[in-house]
C-alpha cells in the first residue's frame, strides 16, 4: 500500500507507535488529567495495538474494557513486531459504509487500489477514522476535506512530511468516486489480469485497448451467472475486438484480490478445450477439398484397443450431414475426419489461425486433438475465433493501441463463411437467450466445449465486430457434472453477445455453394468385425431386367438394423429389398450400438 496511508495513520491516531509497548502511558495520563478538567469524558488515549484488539474483539466503551485492551495490547505487542501490527489494523479498520480495510476503501472513494494513492488521498483516508460514518466522503465531503487538513498538519508537525509538500497536498482536489460512475471500478471485474500481461509485454506501460465499461459488464454477467454454479467455480472471459486485433476485456477470474487463486489467471491456463475445437477441424477438410457443408460423414463406432470415443449423448446416427455433425457436435464423426486428415495437418490449421497447443499436440493426441486432447489457452482460442471474423485473415492480439499486430491470410474466405453459417444462430438458439423476434435476434456464430471428466466448460465465437469465449471450472482442475459447455458456458456467451455494444445485427444467409468436395475423403474402415453384410456379397454382380434390381439385403444380427444405400437411408430390410439401378453401389449397415460394415455390389 502507499506509504503515505501508514504515515498519516501514526500520525494522527498514534504518533508515539513505534515507541510504546502497546499502552502509551504518557498518553493515559494526559486523558485522566483532560478527563478530569472536562467533567466527562474527552479523550480515550487508545493506541493503534488497542483498537486493533478492539476490533477484534468488540465491548462496550467501559473502563473495565479499556484495561482489558490495555492488557491485550501488552500481549499482542509480544506476538508481533509493529510493521505486522499496523498492517492487521489496516486491512480491517472501517472507512464508512460497510467498508473495512483501506483496499476497499481506496477503490471504493477513489477508484484506485490503496498502493496508488496520493498524499492527499492517503491523508482524507487516515481522517476517517476517528468517525468514518460522520465523515463519509460520499456524503459529508466538507468535514472530510477539513479532517485531511487536520491529518495533513499531524503529519508536519510529526516530522513526517514537509511544510511544502503539506501545502502541495492540501491543494490538490479530490474526487470521489460514486458508486454509479463507474461499474469497472467494482471488486468484480477490474483489470487485473489484463493489467499484469499489458504489462508484461511493455514494462513502460502506455494507452491500453481496454474498454473500461465492457471490462466492469464482463465482470457483472460473470459474477452474477457464477452464482447458478457450484461453489469454488472460477469463470475466465475474453473478448477481442476484431478489426484491430485488441484485447477489450479480459477476465482471469471471478475476483482478482481473492486469495484463494484469484490471481491465476484463467485465460492464460492450459486447459482441454473439448469439442471448442472442431470447427477447425472441418475448416481443415473444407480447406483440402475433402468435405463439404453438405457432405456425408459416419456415426459409427470406432473400436480401438486403446480409445473408444463417444457421442456425448452416447447415440450412434450412421451416415449425417457435415454441418448437422457440427452442430451436434458429433464426437465420432469428428474423430473419424481427423484421422482421415491426419493430426498433423489438423493441427497445422489451427496453429495458422491462432490456436497454440502444448507440447506436441499431434504426437500426443493423434485424432482426439478433434475433441479436445490437446491444452490450449483461451486466448488463443478466442482469437482463432476472431481470425474466422476476418475471413481468414490472422492478426496477433494487441493491448496497447499503438502495438502493430502482424497480418497473414490463414484461411480461405469461403471455408470462413461456410463455418459461421453452419454455426450461426440464424440455424438454432442459444441456451439462455430468450426467443425474439427473427430481425431482432443477434448474430453470432458459436461452438460448445467440455473436457473429459466434466473439468472444463467452453464457449467461444464471434459475430463479426467482436470475437469473445468464456471458460467455466476450477483451477485445481476437478470435475463436475455441472461443467458442461451447453449449460455452464453458453448461456454466459450469449448474455455478453446480447450486450448493447457487443450486438450485431442479422447478416445475409450464407451461401455453400463455394465449397466443394473434389477430393472426397473416404468412409471409415470397417469398425470391430462385429457386425457383418452376409447378402449381397462383397464384389457381387447383378442384372437390372427391368431397370432395377431387387437386392435382399441380410447381416449377422437379429437386432434392430438401419440401412444405407449410397448414403441414402433405406426401408427396414427385413419387410423387403432394397432396389437398385445400374451402376456401382455402396452397401453400408450400422446396429443400434454404432458398429458398422459396408459392401460394394455392381448392377448391370
Amino acid at each position: 500500500m502507499s506509504p503515505w496511508l501508514a504515515k498519516a495513520t501514526i500520525a494522527v491516531e498514534d504518533e508515539r507507535f513505534r515507541r510504546h509497548c502497546g499502552v502509551d502511558f504518557i498518553a493515559v495520563c494526559r486523558a485522566v488529567r483532560d478527563n478530569a478538567l472536562a467533567g466527562r469524558r474527552v479523550s480515550g488515549a487508545s493506541t493503534l495495538t488497542m483498537q486493533l484488539c478492539r476490533m477484534m474483539d468488540d465491548r462496550d466503551r467501559t473502563y473495565a474494557a479499556k484495561a482489558i485492551e490495555s492488557f491485550r495490547a501488552l500481549q499482542l505487542e509480544r506476538l508481533l513486531n509493529k510493521d505486522e501490527i499496523l498492517e492487521r489494523y489496516l486491512n480491517v479498520a472501517p472507512y464508512g459504509g460497510n467498508l473495512r480495510g483501506v483496499e476497499a476503501a481506496a477503490r471504493r472513494w477513489f477508484g484506485r487500489g490503496a498502493a496508488e494513492l496520493s498524499l492527499g488521498e492517503a491523508a482524507l483516508l487516515a481522517g476517517l477514522q476517528q468517525s468514518p460514518e460522520r465523515l463519509r466522503p460520499d456524503r459529508f465531503l466538507k468535514r472530510a476535506m477539513a479532517r485531511r487538513r487536520v491529518v495533513l498538519r499531524r503529519m508536519e508537525e510529526t516530522g513526517a512530511i514537509t511544510g511544502a509538500l503539506r501545502r502541495e497536498a492540501e491543494s490538490q482536489p479530490v474526487k470521489i468516486v460514486s458508486g454509479d460512475d463507474d461499474p469497472a471500478l467494482s471488486l468484480t471485474g477490474t483489470p487485473g489480469h489484463f493489467t499484469a500481461l499489458a504489462l508484461q509485454r511493455r514494462p513502460r506501460g502506455g494507452m491500453t485497448t481496454l474498454d473500461s465499461r465492457l471490462q466492469a459488464d464482463v465482470g457483472r454477467l460473470a459474477r452474477a451467472h457464477a452464482e447458478g454454479l457450484p461453489e469454488g467455480t472460477q469463470i475466465a472471459v475474453v473478448a477481442i475486438e476484431v478489426q484491430g486485433a485488441g484485447v477489450e476485456a479480459m477476465l482471469g477470474s471471478l475476483e482478482f484480490n481473492d486469495p484463494a487463486g484469484g490471481q491465476v489467471n484463467g485465460a492464460l491456463a492450459w486447459r482441454s478445450p473439448g469439442s471448442a475445437l472442431k470447427p477447425f477441424v472441418y475448416g481443415a477438410a473444407f480447406e483440402a477439398g475433402r468435405l463439404a457443408p453438405d457432405s456425408t460423414v459416419y456415426d459409427v463406432v470406432i473400436d480401438s484397443a486403446d480409445w473408444n470415443p463417444r457421442n456425448f449423448d452416447r447415440v450412434y446416427r450412421g451416415p449425417v450431414r457435415v454441418d448437422e455433425a457440427l452442430r451436434l457436435s458429433l464426437n465420432v464423426p469428428a474423430v473419424h475426419v481427423a484421422e482421415a486428415l491426419g493430426p498433423r495437418r489438423c493441427e497445422g490449421f489451427m496453429a495458422a489461425a491462432g490456436v497454440r497447443f502444448r507440447g506436441d499436440a499431434a504426437r500426443r493426441a493423434g485424432a482426439g486433438l478433434a475433441v479436445g486432447g490437446a491444452e490450449a489457452r483461451l486466448l488463443d482460442v478466442v482469437n482463432a475465433y476472431a481470425t474466422l471474423a476476418r475471413g481468414g485473415e490472422f492478426r496477433r492480439p494487441v493491448f496497447f493501441v499503438d502495438e502493430v499486430s502482424e497480418s497473414r491470410p490463414a484461411i480461405s474466405a469461403d471455408v470462413c463463411a461456410a463455418l459461421d453459417e453452419i454455426l450461426s444462430s440464424r440455424a438454432r438458439r442459444p441456451n439462455g437467450m430468450e426467443i425474439r423476434r427473427y430481425g431482432d435476434t443477434p448474430w453470432f456464430m458459436w461452438k460448445t466445449g467440455t473436457s473429459s471428466g466434466r473439468r472444463d466448460a467452453w464457449a467461444a465465437g464471434h459475430n463479426g465486430r467482436h470475437a469473445i469465449g468464456v471458460w467455466v471450472g476450477r483451477f485445481a482442475g476437478g470435475g463436475r457434472s455441472e461443467y458442461v459447455g451447453a449449460t455452464a458456458a453458453e448461456p454466459l456467451l450469449a448474455e455478453l453477445f446480447d450486450l448493447p455494444q457487443i450486438r450485431a445485427v442479422c447478416g445475409p444467409i450464407g451461401e455453400f455453394t463455394r465449397i466443394r468436395a473434389t477430393n472426397p475423403l473416404p468412409p471409415p474402415a470397417e469398425t470391430g468385425g462385429r457386425l457383418r453384410i452376409l447378402a449381397p456379397a462383397e464384389g457381387a454382380s447383378f442384372v437390372a431386367v427391368d431397370g432395377t434390381v431387387p437386392v435382399h439385403a441380410k447381416a449377422n444380427s437379429d437386432g434392430p438394423l438401419s440401412w444405407f444405400l449410397n448414403g441414402r437411408r433405406q426401408a427396414d430390410a427385413s419387410r423387403g429389398p432394397i432396389a437398385a439401378g445400374p451402376g456401382r453401389h455402396r452397401l453400408l449397415c450400422v446396429d443400434s450400438a454404432g458398429g458398422a460394415h459396408t459392401v460394394e455390389f455392381f448392377v448391370r
